[in-house]
């Protein structure tokens, strides 16, 4: 998971600084819990938002300036190549989903520790501001579990 969160961080490197404050609206989804303060801390970078089910999939939103200025197909690409090609993971799905009026694109990557199979999905969406990322990841069984929760978190998130 620590790659998960370098992998996206390196893939939008071109968006250059983490914007102040919460530049969304996140409603935290039934099932998980909105972890605060320190409890955020993760691979040295704090999420801005950052919610955990009681078996440890989690969600996480981050938003960066987008300047320079880029479009949704620029930052599903560059977010892509990093995952698949510099972290190893597999693209399993990739498709249009809509926040707020606001479009988007969800990528649905695997990848296995071990013997045992992770999910990690990723809805990126792009406005003229701001770079937003809403992320999940966790243990493929308890993160499907999880996917109505996730579903309904990407649908109501409000990428202002």
């Amino acid at each position: 998971m620590k790659k998960l969160v370098s992998a996206t961080l390196a893939a939008l490197s071109l968006v250059a600084l983490a914007a102040c404050g919460r530049p969304y609206e996140a409603h935290t989804p039934e099932g998980f819990v909105e972890l605060t303060d320190g409890a955020r801390e993760y691979d040295g970078s704090a999420h801005e938002y950052r919610a955990s089910t009681a078996d440890g999939v989690v969600i996480g939103v981050r938003s960066w300036d987008n300047e320079p200025e880029v479009d949704l197909s620029l930052a599903v690409r560059a977010l892509e190549n990093r995952v698949r090609f510099g972290e190893g993971y597999a693209l399993l799905t990739k498709k249009d989903v809509t926040a707020s009026g606001v479009k988007g694109m969800r990528l649905d990557f695997g990848h296995d520790e071990g013997s045992e199979p992770f999910l990690y999905t990723v809805a990126i969406f792009v406005t003229d501001d701001h770079v937003h990322l809403v992320e999940a990841g966790g243990k493929r069984d308890l993160l499907e579990r999880a996917r109505p929760s996730i579903d309904w978190f990407i649908t109501n998130f409000d990428p202002e």
